[in-house]
């Protein structure tokens, strides 16, 4: 099994390009629980980040418990550290612990070079390219085998394709 996770700040194309992979390849996603929890809550912090944390791990584990030739996850632990950071200046040691543990071939990462989409749980519109650089700061240091993702949905979908097929 193919293990990817898709990444990046607010609006920045993951979720788009992970439905469009998991079409390509007929695999399923591995869907981002933080927008099933807020949306049931007006305001969070770090406890709840701990929660999500949690509850993505899980399905990222039922995803690889299911099998097949691919797991795409629509993010992950790594992506729900930084978000804590960034947000609270600080990380429950679970996260720590989650996101030190995950396993993934691979990341792409999305470069937020889109047109910025509202929705109402987005709150980074005017700081998504600090976000990425903290991303690939943060990947680097942990030395995470990561690819940008840039550019448009297709030309996105065709450099993904392509890592993917030749790993």
């Amino acid at each position: 099994m193919i293990r990817i996770s898709i990444v990046g700040p607010e609006s920045s194309g993951k979720s788009t390009l992970a439905l469009s992979l998991s079409q390509k390849l007929e695999c399923e996603v591995c869907e981002e629980h933080s927008r099933k929890y807020l949306e049931k809550k007006t305001y969070y912090d770090v406890s709840d980040l701990k929660t999500i944390a949690k509850e993505q791990d899980k399905l990222i584990r039922k995803g690889i418990e299911r099998g097949g030739k691919y797991l795409i996850a629509d993010t992950c632990v790594l992506d729900i550290e930084l978000w804590s950071k960034i947000r609270f200046n600080k990380i429950d040691e679970k996260i720590l612990d989650l996101s030190s543990k995950e396993e993934f071939d691979f990341y792409l990462l999305c470069k937020p070079d889109i047109p910025w989409e509202y929705d109402k749980l987005r709150e980074n519109q005017y700081n998504r390219e600090s976000i990425y650089e903290k991303f690939k700061s943060v990947m680097k240091e942990k030395k995470i085998n990561y690819f940008i993702m840039k550019g448009s949905v297709s030309k996105r979908i065709s450099y993904a394709l392509k890592i993917i097929n030749n790993y």
